[in-house]
């Protein structure tokens, strides 16, 4: 067996893994969990930083792939919770491999994969906070960790963007 067959065997394994819990539910629970699990994507970045001036509140931007079984932990266990609480706190992800189009801060098209990449993005996930020109407020959080403190370090990062996006 080739290396490639087997990494593409371990990608299905993993992506069965990850939608495993979800097989059990009847179908109409099976659907608002995983909708629940969705996050918002970029429509319009001019609009999205407009929103972000006027509330003066920090953009979350998730990245990562499809599939990918740490993305599926952080948006499941650590976003989609915070996105419903309707803090003030935007949350937009973006897949680092998707074609998928919005308008960029200049007004001209831009697609996810060339914004991740002017992020430095190469491996997922990673939480990256910015304010509304898109600069970072802080250092990016890349991966999770298996000790149990990635909510503390999320929560630091977001409250570090607040205070940032605060300040005179």
């Amino acid at each position: 067996m080739t290396r490639a067959a087997r990494l593409d065997g371990r990608r299905r394994a993993l992506a069965r893994l990850a939608i495993a819990p979800l097989t059990g539910l009847a179908p109409a629970a099976r659907a608002q969990r995983v909708a629940a699990a969705e996050l918002p994507r970029i429509d319009d970045l001019r609009r999205l930083a407009a929103q972000m001036r006027r509330g003066r509140v920090p953009l979350l931007l998730f990245f990562s792939t499809p599939g990918c079984p740490y993305c599926i932990e952080v948006r499941r266990n650590y976003l989609a919770p915070r996105l419903k609480e309707g803090s003030d706190l935007l949350i937009r992800e973006v897949e680092i491999t998707s074609r998928r189009s919005f308008i960029g801060l200049d007004g001209k098209p831009d697609t996810e994969a060339a914004f991740a990449a002017r992020f430095g993005v190469r491996a997922v996930p990673v939480v990256q906070l910015v304010e509304a020109s898109l600069q970072p407020t802080g250092a990016p959080l890349v991966g999770i960790d298996s000790a149990g403190f990635y909510d503390a370090y999320l929560t630091a990062a977001i409250d570090e963007a607040r205070r940032a996006m605060r300040a005179p």
